[in-house]
């Protein structure tokens, strides 16, 4: 983990701390906005099989929604002068993601090997506000859980997400811009509280996935 002493000082009200997503009555909230499917979206949606469809099957990430979406799990957001790191425990997730120029037409992006669904991602701030950018996505999920379970993503999948402090919570507004699957770009909006508990390894096996109802999740 990098030393906080060198983050920019805008960036310091979100490093060096750690959220987690809880869905408890002291904090933590999901919204989703309403989508519209296209006709290849709704066939996708309808054909989606959780016994046998959901990549976390294979510990592989279907989206960084469903990251956000998985309950009860902690990240934490470190900084040094040029990028952001964002450690996921769902998936021991390492996302080291470069700080650019947004006018940049080919800025440097980040990526996780092995994590095609994650695509390539890049950040900048506007004002408090962390902006990531992601594009080069691999086919997944936007969401494996609950009525939202087999929502699609194709490979011409663009997100953006804005990380915003408001208080003690973190908020995450995602943006999905997919023309294959929706007619218009819609948003998920997540809230993490902090939390004063420390990363831990997950230790993810396919050898011990359990399938799981998405109600159940």
């Amino acid at each position: 983990m990098w030393g906080c002493s060198s983050a920019p000082r805008r960036a310091c009200s979100l490093k060096c701390r750690t959220w987690k997503a809880t869905t408890s009555p002291t904090g933590g909230s999901t919204t989703w906005e309403d989508w519209e499917f296209t006709e290849a979206g709704k066939e996708a949606f309808d054909t989606y099989n959780f016994a046998t469809d959901d990549p976390a099957l294979q510990c592989l990430a279907s989206s960084w929604q469903r990251v956000w979406l998985n309950p009860n799990v902690l990240l934490r957001i470190t900084q040094e002068e040029n990028q952001v790191l964002l450690w996921y425990e769902w998936g021991d997730l390492d996302r080291r993601i470069p700080l650019i120029d947004p006018t940049l037409a080919n800025p440097p992006r980040g990526s996780i090997e092995g994590q095609p669904a994650l695509g390539r991602y890049a950040a900048w701030y506007d004002g408090d506000t962390l902006v990531i950018d992601t594009i080069d996505i691999a086919p997944g999920y936007v969401s494996t859980m609950s009525e939202f379970a087999g929502t699609p993503q194709s490979n011409r999948m663009h997100t953006v997400e804005r990380l915003t402090l408001e208080g003690d919570e973190l908020v995450i507004e995602m943006t999905h811009f997919d023309p294959t699957n929706y007619r218009k770009p819609f948003m998920v909006i997540k809230t993490y509280p902090r939390s004063e508990f420390e990363v831990l390894p997950y230790g993810c096996n396919p050898d011990d996935a359990a399938i799981v109802e998405p109600d159940a999740n």
